[in-house]
């Protein structure tokens, strides 16, 4: 590693132990604390030098080698050709050193995935190491001279990052995750503090009309704000560029990011928007890949939110082969009865329950929210579709998140065919399609059995030929 990394390992030390240390400097008596803690400093910045020197890293024979370990020495190998991702990641006392942290994410006994990471590397050496390791070691100099030059495919503008907060459920409800941790840290503090504060905010919390509708006011402003804050601080920059063999984004203000997808093992691209961005025509694009769908957050990324028109040029880009504006085979009527049975069921019944308790705010309530599930329910109906063009299968569902899914169908290597009492009794079964290495699986929902029938024979014919004819075309061959 880099002798700065030493910087680095201290920084994560004095991170973890800074809450420690500052209750025994505040608590201990006779004069000792000071003395003490720089004792300690000192025996842990000896400790975190020993740390640096022991941990190295090294390709040999198509391997990569990891020792590391103070105490206890272990030794990692991991062969190249099991390593599915190679990230890195600069945040903020990274960049001002000139270094990043390397993440090699490999293949671990099936599909687990282990993670690798190389704490602190020059950037240079960075750069290196995943094109070294994404290219297998010995072919990486023999393919220098046929890669051509890397192309920006796609670039967000801060306004797009901005509308793309606005429109992210994402983004908006992330001010509610922080105040449920706010509010759990403030029943951990002591002499009942948080308790106190709770109170002292209801006192001063208005109660006339005015002050409710600027407080109601203020609080979605505020929520507006930090989810367009949170977008630009996570997508800052977004660039997506094509450097032949592998697609590269970046993005990041705070932390810069760069996440390789190697082009052999992407599958397919989900198209993904909302009710809130269906108005402005924004959608966001996410890659099918082995090796990444398991990962952490945003890894698939392809664009975090682009136009809609200059979404189906980036998808033509990327896979020449899909059709974005294709029009989608219809699902029957019965998946629509559904959806209302499945949207209205449960209010309905507590709405029942409550009544026979007397309890009428909740079945106010209830009705309203069974109301609002209507138009729900139609919508997720609207949004069902497939199709078949003997090249990519693309499948269409959801509301709240519409997401259409385009596969390479050579990519499927096991298929699911779905069928509850209900569905049966209407017609109806859901088609579940697995993706090879790790890259998850896309459904087809509430389509017709004939639907399926055709679906799969098109999609397979000599596996499904014999299995998917009707009942009258099987009747007809044994006659």
């Amino acid at each position: 590693l880099h002798p700065l990394a030493i910087l680095v390992f201290a920084r994560r030390r004095i991170g973890q132990s800074i809450l420690p240390i500052a209750i025994v400097a505040f608590t201990w008596r006779g004069g000792l604390a000071i003395p003490a803690l720089l004792v300690l400093a000192v025996a842990g910045l000896a400790l975190l030098v020993v740390e640096w020197r022991r941990f190295t890293y090294r390709l040999e024979n198509g391997r990569l080698v990891i020792e590391r370990g103070v105490f206890r020495h272990t030794t990692r190998v991991v062969p190249l050709d099991r390593i599915r991702g190679v990230d890195l990641q600069a945040p903020w006392l990274h960049r001002m050193l000139g270094l990043v942290q390397v993440e090699v994410e490999a293949a671990a006994g099936g599909t687990a995935a282990a993670e690798l990471t190389l704490a602190a590397v020059s950037a240079d050496e960075g750069v290196r190491l995943r094109h070294v390791l994404l290219s297998h070691g010995g072919e990486a100099q023999a393919a220098d001279s046929d890669t051509p030059p890397a192309r920006v495919l796609y670039r967000a503008t801060p306004r797009l990052l901005v509308a793309g907060g606005l429109t992210s459920g994402r983004h908006i409800l992330a001010p509610l995750a922080v105040l449920a941790v706010v509010a759990n840290f403030a029943d951990d503090l002591p002499g009942a503090l948080g308790e106190r504060i709770l109170e002292s905010a209801a006192n001063r919390t208005p109660t006339d009309a005015l002050g409710i509708t600027v407080l109601v006011a203020t609080v979605i402003l505020l929520a507006l704000v930090l989810a367009a804050a949170g977008s630009v601080l996570t997508d800052w920059n977004f660039e997506l560029r094509d450097e032949g063999d592998r697609l590269l984004a970046q993005r990041g203000l705070l932390t810069r990011r760069a996440v390789a997808i190697d082009r052999a093992r992407v599958r397919g691209l989900d198209l993904l928007d909302s009710p809130l961005r269906r108005p402005f025509g924004l959608v966001g694009i996410r890659a099918i890949a082995g090796g990444i769908q398991g990962g952490r957050s945003g890894r698939a990324t392809l664009a975090p939110v682009i136009a809609k028109a200059d979404a189906h040029s980036l998808v033509r880009a990327l896979d020449s082969l899909v059709d974005p504006d294709a029009l989608l085979e219809r699902h029957p009527q019965a998946a629509l009865t559904r959806r209302f049975v499945r949207a209205l069921s449960m209010p309905v019944a507590l709405a029942v329950v409550a009544s026979a308790l007397e309890w009428w705010w909740a079945v106010a309530a209830l009705l309203v929210l069974a109301l609002a599930a209507v138009p729900l329910a139609r919508d997720r109906y609207r949004q069902l579709g497939h199709l078949f063009d003997g090249r990519r299968l693309t499948a269409r569902s959801g509301s709240l998140q519409r997401r259409r899914a385009s596969l390479d169908s050579g990519a499927v290597v096991s298929y699911l065919v779905r069928q509850s009492p209900l569905q049966a009794r209407a017609g109806l079964c859901s088609i579940v399609f697995r993706v090879g290495q790790g890259a998850g699986s896309r459904r087809v929902l509430d389509c017709s059995e004939e639907q399926a029938r055709v679906l799969l024979a098109e999609l397979d014919v000599p596996l499904f030929a014999p299995f998917v004819a009707s009942p009258s075309t099987r009747a007809e061959a044994a006659a």
